[in-house]
């Protein structure tokens, strides 16, 4: 026996036991031999508390009592069902500049027997205007039902309830508006009434899914389903993620190289034993001989910033020579202090 005529008899068993079967139909035909039914069952709680299901109106409770299905509800049948939901088409469509207005449109679709996704779209939209009169209208025909209230406490008991139910519309617009559109979508798809009373809620909700499922035995299969793999690895990580590794590789020489040898500190690649210095650096004798060039004063600034420079405690150097500044000096202790300076490692760290 094939899967579709399998399904088909477990669909006519629900159908029988009183269950809610979304789909129109329970006869499957036209199905690839590339795809197959599976059958999905879930169970939705008449208990408001949970939230799966609001009033459909304000009758008192009883067998007649209809309830709707929440955001809650849908979105677990839409799952059971298979729906497939466009991220880009479901989304608000009003342009927000009237607060007492909110329109929303949801795109789903399912996949038919023969594979091919088929999408409906629909429309809902909150008028607050409306909502209020309507209401208004509502609470009127039971205020006037109560006996033994007067007229103030009516129109007290009428304000109330239209405040109490429009602030709660109020606070939860867009959910309200996504799931009227998004339940519509589902009526037209999946045949989901309205509402439903506790008895029809207790019987569980069925849906027969159609799932792609190939002959994995079969070897195109198996090689079409590889290059589907590889060509996905390489969307996401690039060419390089699935390189063919070559067949032969050279061998790589790990021995290790003997040290160079380094040249004796402080003289240069001549041996001429002086410092290196880089192209454009000047040498310490040329420093010297441009700070000698300079004037007491503009020495008393220099050697200023290269103590600040090499983080020199110059007051402790004045105190110890019994001087209150360098212009004190003479221009050979003053050079010996830039020099003695200049020979100092630099430090950014300050004390």
């Amino acid at each position: 026996m094939e899967n579709q005529d399998i399904v088909t008899k477990e669909l006519e068993k629900y159908k029988g036991q009183g269950a809610n079967i979304l789909m129109p139909s329970i006869h499957i035909a036209g199905m690839s031999e590339f795809h197959s039914a599976v059958i999905e069952t879930v169970t939705l709680s008449a208990d408001p508390a949970d939230g799966d299901v609001y009033p459909h109106d304000n009758d008192e409770e009883g067998p007649k009592k209809k309830y709707r299905p929440t955001k809650q509800a849908l979105m677990k049948l839409s799952v059971c069902a298979g729906v497939i939901w466009s991220p880009s088409e479901s989304r608000r469509i009003d342009n927000g500049a009237d607060r007492n207005y909110l329109a929303y449109r949801a795109v789903g679709g399912i996949r038919k027997a023969d594979g091919q996704p088929v999408f409906f779209s629909a429309e809902y939209d909150i008028d607050f205007e409306v909502t209020e009169e309507e209401l208004r209208g509502m609470y009127d025909k039971k205020a006037a039902k109560m006996r033994d209230k007067n007229a103030t406490q009516k129109a007290e008991y009428i304000e109330y309830c239209v405040k109490r139910d429009m602030l709660q519309k109020r606070k939860f617009k867009l959910r309200l508006c996504e799931a009227g559109a998004m339940n519509r979508v589902l009526r037209m798809l999946l045949g989901i009434k309205q509402a439903y009373t506790v008895a029809e809620l207790s019987k569980p909700f069925v849906m027969a899914r159609i799932v792609f499922r190939p002959d994995y035995n079969d070897k195109e299969v198996k090689r079409q389903l590889v290059d589907a793999h590889i060509k996905a690895m390489t969307g996401i990580y690039g060419p390089t993620a699935v390189a063919a590794m070559p067949e032969k590789t050279e061998p790589i020489d790990i021995t290790p190289c003997p040290p160079e040898k380094e040249p004796e500190t402080g003289a240069d690649a001549e041996g001429t034993g002086k410092p290196e210095t880089g192209p454009g650096e000047p040498g310490a004798d040329s420093l010297l001989i441009d700070f000698q060039n300079l004037d007491q004063v503009e020495k008393a600034k220099a050697l200023a910033a290269l103590a600040k420079k090499k983080v020199y405690n110059l007051t402790d150097f004045l105190t110890r020579a019994k001087r209150t500044s360098l212009a004190e000096f003479t221009p050979e202790k003053l050079a010996d202090l830039f020099k003695h300076l200049s020979s100092m490692p630099e430090d950014d760290v300050p004390f």
